[in-house]
């Protein structure tokens, strides 16, 4: 009887060792010993998605703010600072202009405007940072 319940012991030890690599041999077997193996699914940390990072388009620094228009009356031209004055319901406005600044209605550009105090003009400009910058000026009439 000892012998029966010894054999009956190790039977049932070598049944579990078949069913415990046969239930991970295949897993094993199944792959290609060359090819790169992943680690387990139940090891790889889980990946978040992030939403794509996005960024304005590229656009000049003009192009960005609104455009503002006052009219008013030339007053003066500097042409070393590059800045134009008028006066506007009575009070004084300043522009600085750009070598993109539009001037309508002269043959000379802003320089040609140096001559023309009085003039009535029309500017359209953006502010940037403490600057009104025209982007276009319209020479209106001569006074």
């Amino acid at each position: 009887m000892i012998r029966t319940t010894t054999t009956t012991t190790r039977t049932l030890m070598a049944s579990a060792a078949v069913a415990f690599t046969l239930g991970t041999a295949p897993q094993l077997f199944a792959q290609d010993s060359r090819a790169p193996q992943a680690p387990p699914q139940s090891q790889q940390p889980p990946q978040t998605q992030q939403p794509p990072a996005q960024q304005p388009p590229a656009q000049q620094p003009h192009e960005r703010q609104q455009s503002m228009t006052a009219q008013g009356q030339l007053t003066r031209v500097d042409t070393d600072a590059r800045t134009i004055a008028i006066t506007s319901q009575g009070m004084p406005m300043v522009f600085r202009y750009t070598a993109e600044t539009k001037v309508v209605g002269g043959d000379k550009g802003v320089a040609g405007l140096a001559t023309m105090t009085g003039t009535e003009v029309t500017i359209q400009y953006v502010q940037q940072e403490k600057d009104n910058v025209a982007s276009q000026i319209e020479i209106r009439g001569a006074r």
